[in-house]
């Protein structure tokens, strides 16, 4: 279990990068602990390292939305 900070550290993204990425729908919305604060697991860690690395390939978001609907649907083509 991560708190947001800890998901940045490890993944180099900006904490604020994590909640727009949230906001579009690149991440889902995360657990939040009955303070409200957002938790991840390693899930979220490997699906953002997955969007890191598509920006760095220069792909936009919404192509990384799309790669990230083909990936949720294997039997697909």
């Amino acid at each position: 279990i991560l708190m947001i900070g800890e998901l940045a550290r490890l993944t180099g993204t900006k904490v604020n990068t994590i909640r727009f990425y949230e906001g579009i729908g690149l991440l889902p919305r995360p657990i939040r602990t009955a303070s409200g604060r957002r938790v991840y697991g390693s899930p979220d860690v490997r699906r953002l390292t997955f969007v890191r690395h598509g920006r760095a390939l220069g792909f936009s978001t919404n192509e990384i939305r799309s790669l990230l609907a083909l990936a949720g649907e294997p039997e697909r083509d």
